[in-house]
């Protein structure tokens, strides 16, 4: 008798471990997959059906609670606000990344640290911005001592660059002052991603493309906010929005 409670109590003890680990094992999973996540390239999670579904499954509902008030439901932006599907970055990316993993390395970045964020210590901030923010700053050229006929000249000479109608006399004036330009839009108006300087030359306008829009920029200046989601998000959703966003923008999903 005490033999056969032993052999009983020894399978009760086994069938009770096993259904210990079944119990478990949705969160082991999902442990997994976000161990898999935050150490795989996006090559790696688009050829993992699980992994994939994953990374959707998180990124989805942050988007929607964090993302689409201001980029808008399919993230194409507005005035003053990026398209972040278009794959024309003003940040970090260039367009000349090896891999996937650098560019959405770069989209991390900004998410982590957001654009022109100053919601840190004032004792830890660098160039009026928390460290490793995205942070630039357009002038307002209008309160650094240029005149109309200044302003206006650059005006066309902005649009003399994207191939638009311009006064050649305007343009001839303001390319003197040009060079006030070049750290940020580069010598030819191209941009230059790292300080976050928009390409002049295309048709991607942020704040406009009219003469008076271009006005509006040049003389008062423009310093757009994207606030910082390191605090917010976890590291495996903001894995996953980076992923899902240089997906989108390569028409990938």
């Amino acid at each position: 008798m005490k033999f056969l409670q032993l052999i009983t109590q020894n399978l009760f003890s086994k069938i009770l471990l096993i259904l210990l680990c079944l119990v478990s094992l949705p969160a082991w999973s999902q442990n997994n997959l976000e161990a898999l996540l935050l150490n795989a390239s996006p090559e790696t999670i688009q050829a993992n059906p699980e992994l994939f579904d994953y990374m959707n499954n998180l990124a989805e509902p942050a988007l929607a609670d964090n993302c689409t008030s201001c980029h808008g439901s399919v993230l194409t932006g507005g005035v003053g606000v990026p398209n972040l599907v278009d794959y024309e970055w003003l940040w970090g990316i260039d367009g000349f990344e090896m891999t996937g993993v650098e560019s959405v390395m770069e989209i991390m970045q900004t998410i982590l640290y957001g654009v022109r964020n100053t919601d840190c210590d004032e004792e830890i901030k660098m160039f009026g911005g928390c460290p490793d923010t995205r942070y630039s700053e357009m002038p307002a050229y209008a309160e650094l001592g240029f005149d109309e006929a200044s302003l206006n000249n650059m005006v066309d000479y902005v649009l003399s660059l994207s191939g638009e109608d311009a006064n050649p006399f305007a343009v001839e004036a303001a390319s003197s002052q040009w060079p006030l330009c070049v750290e940020c839009h580069g010598v030819d108006g191209t941009g230059y991603t790292p300080f976050g300087g928009p390409d002049l030359t295309d048709d991607i306008w942020l704040f406009g493309s009219s003469g008076r829009d271009i006005y509006d920029v040049v003389a008062n200046g423009r310093v757009g906010v994207c606030p910082a989601w390191s605090e917010v998000l976890d590291a495996a959703t903001i894995k996953a929005l980076a992923t899902y966003i240089y997906y989108k923008a390569n028409g990938f999903i």
